[in-house]
Formats: structure tokens, C-alpha cells, sequence
């Protein structure tokens, strides 16, 4: 009589959008998505891939905000690497880059004065404000690129919260590129925001389209440049993480860009500023046609009401135009015509296409907050 044999259960693979909201709402997606057990954590055969971005979400509350990121993040990495996959996007590296040397009392003071400067800007104006940036802001905290940097875009930030990324780092869990397979067969790239050729010619990769071995040379930047920190890390000092040139860090007056920061734009809309936004140094946005030909590409970061902003109109779908708020979406270029729809669009080999998962999960309905499936994931070894 035959040995039984033993039962091999299938891996269900997920990949999340960006997590910027309270733990709570966070859980209820999973929830609602049956991924937890009873005793809240991730059953047995889930696999879980976070698109990067665990911290800053609510303005009003900053300091509520970010212990949730916090908790948050360490909840996801209590888990099994093999079970949940971190990706590291602008929010986490801001962390250990731009609010490396920040302690929470100076990082307080710093926000005060970036939100006294906003309400400068409302009440007297553009000048105004650009004269209190340049002899109070720059004067007193010149390691912080900009008031809106402190006021909004990172208000959250909390010594505890670099300390945990930078444990992250040092271990291992986080990663600048994943790649996989959706159900339906095609390989895609993971990354936070997503390549443009100008991220592969800096790899030295520009024919490129692999997405196994794009993942592995992304892969290989971020391992050596922990490496490069390890031993300052380790012995207590704070000095900034470097992604350079692939992603700039925002400094002396200037927002960062490239890799984790750079977003798709119509750069010819009304209320552009291509000048600031395609800045060789540090781009903000990008032209949907730099996209590389014949790759496919998940990426968080971008949700719908900014994709309806600054993408151009004559792009949209009839559904995209109507859909407010979340949701997966496909950014494609084929020849070069750009189509921006909703949910995963058909194959078509040769095109560019960028699948959009920031599902704006503050906003959206734990129930209507979708995930991506993938029959396989791929980690670079």
C-alpha cells in the first residue's frame, strides 16, 4: 500500500496598494479579502506583498497618523518574510534619507513653522512666503529640504519610525523591485512607482524588458547601498541612506525625485510646470511615453483623483472619467497612443502598460479596496 502523500496547500498571492491609512481600516481590507485567521494574523497559504508607503496619511492628526504607520509596518513584518514582501517606497526611505539626522522635538519645530508658512502663503501670498522659507526655515533647519516637506508631506515622521525602517533594511525585509506572474501568464515588474527608461539606462540596462532580471539589478542598488551604511547604523549614526542617481533625495530648498517620487503627468496640461516637473536632476513627473515598450509594470503611489488631475483627459476611458475615487487601473502605451482605463487590460505584446494599485485605501470602502493577484512571486536572490 502506497505512503499517503502529503497536502500541499496553494499559495494565494496578493499584492497591496500603498497602506496610508489607520491600522484598523488596513486590517478590515485583509479582512475583507479573507486573508486573516482568527487570530488576526495572515492564514497559513496568503501571501502578501505591500507596494511601500506605510506612513502619512492625515494631516489633522499627524502624530495619531504616524503611530499607526508604525504599527502597521511592524505588523506586517512580524510575519514570515516568505509570507509578506515590503516594498520600499518614498514615505519609508524619506525615514532613513531627507529626516535621517531629525529628532522628534526638532522635526515638531520644523512642522510648526513649514504649517505657520502655508498659512503665510493663504493670507499674504506667494512672496510672502517664499521670504519667510529663505530667512527662517532655511536659516534654522538647512537639513530640511523644504517647509511642505515637514508640514505635509512627511508630517508623520517619529524617531521610532526611522529606527524600525532601518532595522527593516538591515535585515533584509525590504525591497526596491519584486517581480511576478499574473494569473493570466504575463511576467510583471513590482516596484513602488514604477521604471522609466531612465531608470534603465542608469542600470545600464536600456533593451532591457525582463521583468526578472530588472527586479535583480533594482535589487542589487539597494543591497549595496545598505551595505555602504551598515556599519554606521550599527554603531548608533544616522547618516542619510543613498539611492543616487536612480532616486534623489529632496535638499537645500529642492523636493527629491526620480525612482520612488516621479509619477505619470500630461506635462502639457493646464497648470503644468514641465520645467520643475521633468527636471533631469530630480524628476517629479513623468511622460507616459517613457515607459518602456514591451514591459509590464505593477506600481503603487499614483491613486485616481491624482491620475485625474494631471494625466490628459483625451487618455481616459469613459469609465476612468466616471470612477471618482480608487480601484486598479492600467496606464498603456501602444505606439504612441496613451489609454488610461480601469482594472487589468487584455494583453497587448509590444505596449508599455503600468497597472495603478494605490486604491486610495483611506478613502475607499474596506470592502470595495481591491487586491491584485498574482499565480507567482519572484524574489531576487
Amino acid at each position: 500500500m502506497a505512503a499517503p502523500q502529503p497536502t500541499v496547500t496553494p499559495r494565494r498571492i496578493f499584492v497591496m496598494g500603498d497602506p496610508q491609512a489607520p491600522m484598523a481600516k488596513v486590517m478590515a481590507v485583509l479582512a475583507s479579502h479573507a486573508l486573516l485567521g482568527a487570530d488576526g494574523r495572515l492564514v497559513n497559504d496568503v501571501v502578501l506583498v505591500s507596494i511601500g508607503d506605510h506612513f502619512d496619511y492625515d494631516l489633522d492628526d499627524p502624530v495619531g497618523a504616524g503611530a499607526e504607520g508604525l504599527r502597521t509596518l511592524r505588523w506586517l513584518a512580524s510575519h514570515d518574510p516568505a509570507q509578506v514582501r515590503l516594498l520600499f517606497g518614498n514615505h519609508d526611505a524619506a525615514r532613513v534619507m531627507e529626516l535621517a539626522g531629525l529628532d522628534d522635538v526638532r522635526f515638531a519645530a520644523a512642522r510648526a513653522l513649514g504649517r505657520s508658512i502655508k498659512e503665510t502663503r493663504r493670507r499674504e501670498g506667494a512672496e510672502a512666503a517664499a521670504r519667510r522659507q529663505r530667512d527662517e526655515f532655511a536659516a534654522q533647519f538647512p537639513d530640511v529640504a523644504t517647509p511642505g516637506l515637514a508640514a505635509r508631506d512627511y508630517a508623520s515622521f517619529s524617531e521610532s519610525q526611522r529606527e524600525l525602517v532601518i532595522e527593516l533594511l538591515l535585515r533584509g525585509r525590504f525591497h526596491l523591485a519584486l517581480s511576478g506572474v499574473l494569473p493570466d501568464g504575463r511576467a510583471v515588474l513590482l516596484t513602488h512607482a514604477g521604471v522609466t527608461t531612465r531608470e534603465l539606462a542608469m542600470l545600464g540596462m536600456p533593451d532591457e524588458r525582463d521583468p526578472h532580471r530588472l527586479a535583480a539589478a533594482l535589487e542589487r542598488q539597494l543591497r549595496a547601498a545598505v551595505d555602504a551604511r551598515r556599519t554606521e547604523w550599527q554603531s548608533g549614526a544616522r547618516t542619510p541612506l543613498s539611492l543616487e542617481p536612480l532616486h534623489i533625495a529632496g535638499a537645500a530648498g529642492n523636493e527629491g525625485g526620480g525612482l520612488l517620487y516621479h509619477r505619470p503627468a500630461c506635462v502639457d496640461r493646464v497648470g503644468g510646470d514641465p520645467a520643475w516637473e521633468l527636471d533631469p536632476a530630480r524628476p517629479r513627473r513623468f511622460e507616459p511615453r517613457s515607459l518602456p515598450r514591451g514591459l509590464r509594470q505593477v506600481a503603487g503611489h499614483t491613486g485616481h483623483r491624482k491620475c485625474k488631475a494631471e494625466l490628459g483627459h483625451d487618455w481616459f476611458t469613459a469609465a476612468a472619467h466616471q470612477k471618482e475615487i480608487g480601484g486598479i487601473r492600467t496606464l498603456r502605451v501602444d505606439g504612441d497612443v496613451v489609454t488610461y482605463d480601469l482594472g487589468i487590460l487584455d494583453d497587448r505584446p509590444g505596449a508599455a502598460d503600468l497597472y495603478l494599485i494605490d486604491g486610495e485605501m483611506r478613502f475607499t470602502a474596506a470592502a470595495d479596496y481591491a487586491l491584485l493577484p498574482l499565480a507567482e512571486l519572484i524574489v531576487p536572490v
